[in-house]
């Protein structure tokens, strides 16, 4: 409770000093005439050189750091900063007024607002977040200026200026509105676009002088009246937006400074006895993260782990392969696949190597093992190299992270060549003419997949019946991947029992009951992939468990919260070798560590941290095309209601513009599940190219609980594969109002 009253004290605090800023604001514009500021020595910065597609600022990446620091504390709609906004709208008679962050590859809007004015003046439309391409956006210039950009003419900005270095796509779109493109209300309840004529932007600068984010204006007509005295208004609320947003993060770092003082006191006798605060073992995604995140709260931090290359998840392998696969089809090179992942895998040290420099982690090369524990409760962790030889480190806390690897079923030479599980299919020195794959689970047909892409004679063999397969996959999902499985080739063996394997000097043999009868098939390759198992072994757990418990190791990953307490110590299972399967879910294990766990280290307490069940995790298949689902499968959502009050709808890509530019196939679909009382989006179900990237809209859908009614009135871009969305929207409208069967 006390921590809730410091929350909310702090919030109201920063939003008192934000309405009396922008009350200063206020005053000291209406106090300043004309006159000073034609007499004024300053000058409005607009673009005055050809910055080109897509600038970078020199310090991109420790400006991207803070962006992400800053927004996994902003990340919820936030009523301080829509005040910041409506105060530059009103003060500076602007229709249109947003404030957001550059990322990577992307602009987020963390609040926008589009009020017409005057004649056009009808209802506002309000966005709580809004994602664009960063290639397209004003505010990637914006951010390369040291306070603000104004640009009078957005047209001429097009045509002649850096704005002509857009994509041809945007540009189009841009030719066909008549100027840049920005969403307005139409007047009846709808959304259409607009040309913008005017823009001004402020940047929004962290403490340490990092460009994270704008606050701009813009109109639809010349604004010959925006001067100094307007764009120092602006840059006044900007201000106030990162003071707010650094503030904001402060609050809600979970290593506040009460943490942040006693770990700089070296408050208790374990400090002094512990050389490091946390040792992670394993560099995985999960374990990456967590090690990154406890260093950058003030911990001293350990991070052992063997390889030279790491941090990626344990696919990257087969994605390798697929890029490969998609690009050259049948006429994959096998030296392209074996040099792209060596670039891959230097490029990762490298990416690694400056990660953990940045964020003062100290790497140890080798493998971990948990040794003993003290009556202090310090761990001691063996680190062996077979270079360096053995090592210790005594930890306060340990993060086990060691991934997992492919299950091994007994019987399979896979000490002859030709015999691969999921995990050595990497080490393949040439293309296979034809492949056997045992296993009909997510990794064996996005291999199957893959290779099939390039040509090869894939059979996959598959224990049960078709509808037996995939059962975690909707019903239209899993006959859509079979149905273009079966179209490139690939022979699918139902009720099929490998009966034995053996190998001569050709190759792999394989024995099979089929329903036929029982044959011997030869294939060039064998590809047994079953499953994963956790790596548990050989990391010592066992010794901080009592004599009677050692069995209780192998239910280790399914325990809640990941966590084993001994009365000697504690130890952290996150990742894969806690069962969760996904790096996406691993790294949020790693961060809910953070945030609610190891603050123990200090604040000793002994409640354990609760997950969060209803966060909504997507998952991607890597398959060729790409699946990708969140949330309730059609016959989920029925078990859970009934099957009169759930529905969906399928919306095929073909039907959006972008769909019929790109020619894509007709089998490609978003499929909504929706409860019939109140349009509630239960699920969503993308299959084809590009869903890796459509499902993150989804899973936030899902999470918030949003109907089809609030999809409609999203605002995508234009030429997007994003529209599909509101194509099931409008499908799904139909459907609850019957017009579906009235013109079906």
């Amino acid at each position: 409770m006390a921590q809730i009253i410091f929350l909310m004290a702090g919030l109201q605090s920063v939003l008192q000093k934000v309405i009396q800023k922008a009350q200063r604001v206020v005053q000291q514009s209406s106090g300043k005439s004309n006159s000073n500021n034609a007499q004024s020595q300053r000058e409005l910065n607009r673009p005055h050189q050809q910055r080109g597609a897509n600038p970078k600022p020199a310090n991109e990446p420790q400006r991207l750091d803070a962006v992400t620091g800053l927004n996994q504390a902003n990340s919820e709609h936030q009523p301080e900063l829509v005040a910041l906004r409506n105060a530059a709208r009103s003060l500076l008679k602007m229709p249109v007024a947003f404030i957001g962050f550059i990322e990577d590859n992307t602009q987020r809007l963390l609040t926008v607002t589009v009020a017409p004015q005057g004649e056009q003046a009808c209802d506002p439309l309000d966005f709580k977040e809004m994602l664009t391409p960063r290639e397209c956006s004003i505010c990637q210039y914006t951010i390369m200026e040291s306070d603000h950009l104004v640009i009078p003419d957005l047209k001429e900005f097009l045509e002649h200026g850096d704005g002509a270095s857009y994509p041809a796509e945007f540009l189009e779109q841009a030719k066909q509105v008549g100027g840049y493109p920005i969403p307005w209300p139409d007047g009846a309840g709808g959304i259409t676009l607009k040309p913008a004529h005017f823009y001004a932007g402020a940047t929004i600068r962290t403490s340490k002088g990092m460009h994270v984010g704008t606050f701009c204006v813009v109109d639809v007509v010349p604004r010959p009246d925006f001067g100094v005295r307007e764009i120092d208004v602006l840059e006044n609320l900007a201000a106030q937006a990162a003071d707010y947003l650094e503030e904001r993060a402060l609050l809600r770092r979970p290593a506040n400074f009460q943490l942040l003082q006693q770990l700089s006191s070296g408050d208790d006798a374990a400090s002094e006895t512990a050389s490091w605060d946390a040792v992670v073992i394993g560099g995985g995604p999960a374990g990456l993260t967590a090690a990154c995140r406890l260093s950058f709260q003030g911990l001293k931090v350990a991070l052992v782990e063997p390889k030279e290359s790491f941090g990626s998840p344990t696919g990257v392998s087969s994605k390798v392969l697929r890029e490969v696969a998609m690009d050259h089809g049948a006429g994959t090179s096998w030296d392209d696949v074996l040099s792209i992942r060596q670039l891959i895998a230097q490029n990762d040290a490298k990416r690694v190597a400056l990660q953990l420099q940045r964020y003062g982690v100290t790497h140890f090369k080798g493998t971990g093992e948990i040794s003993g524990c003290n009556g202090d409760g310090i761990t001691t962790v063996v680190v062996r190299d077979s270079t360096t030889g053995v090592s210790e480190l005594l930890a306060r806390k340990v993060v086990v992270s060691t991934g997992s690897k492919a299950r091994r079923l007994g019987g399979i030479p896979f000490e002859q060549p030709g015999f691969y599980d999921s995990d050595s299919i990497g080490s393949l020195r040439s293309k296979p003419s034809s492949l056997f794959v045992q296993g009909t689970g997510i990794i064996a047909l996005e291999y199957a997949t893959i290779f099939a892409e390039m040509g090869v004679q894939v059979s996959v063999a598959a224990r049960g019946k078709r509808d037996d397969l995939l059962p975690m996959l909707d019903g239209s999902m899993r006959d859509a991947l079979l149905s273009d499985l079966e179209a490139k080739g690939v022979e699918i063996l139902y009720q099929a029992c490998v009966k034995g394997w053996r190998a001569d000097e050709v190759g792999p043999l394989v024995e099979l009951e089929l329903s036929s009868g029982i044959s011997e098939r030869r294939f060039s390759a064998v590809l047994s992939a079953v499953g994963r198992v956790p790596t548990t072994q050989d990391l010592g757990m066992e010794v901080l468990l009592e004599a009677d418990d050692v069995s209780k190791l192998k239910k280790l990953p399914l325990l809640e919260n990941q966590q084993l307490e001994t009365n000697a110590g504690s130890v952290y299972v996150i990742g894969d070798v806690s069962g969760s399967g996904l790096a996406c879910k691993a790294v949020m294990q790693a961060q809910g560590l953070v945030d609610h766990v190891l603050p123990s280290l200090v604040l000793k307490s002994k409640q354990p941290a609760q997950s969060n069940p209803s966060h909504a995790s997507p998952s991607i298949i890597w398959a060729i095309p790409e699946l990708a689902f969140v949330g309730s499968s059609q016959s989920e959502a029925i078990n859970t209601y009934s099957e009169a009050e759930v529905f969906s709808v399928l919306a095929p890509f073909a039907d959006t513009i972008r769909g019929r530019l790109k020619a894509l196939p007709a089998s490609y679909f978003l499929k909504l599940v929706c409860l019939r009382q109140d349009g509630r989006i239960l699920g969503v179900h993308v299959y084809g190219e590009g869903a890796s990237e459509l499902i993150h809209l989804g899973a936030s859908l899902v999470a918030d609980g949003n109907t089809v009614f609030d999809l409609q009135y999203k605002s995508f871009p234009a030429v997007t594969l994003h529209e599909v969305y509101r194509n099931a929207a409008m499908l799904a409208i139909d459907t609850l109002s019957g017009l579906a069967q009235k013109t079906g």
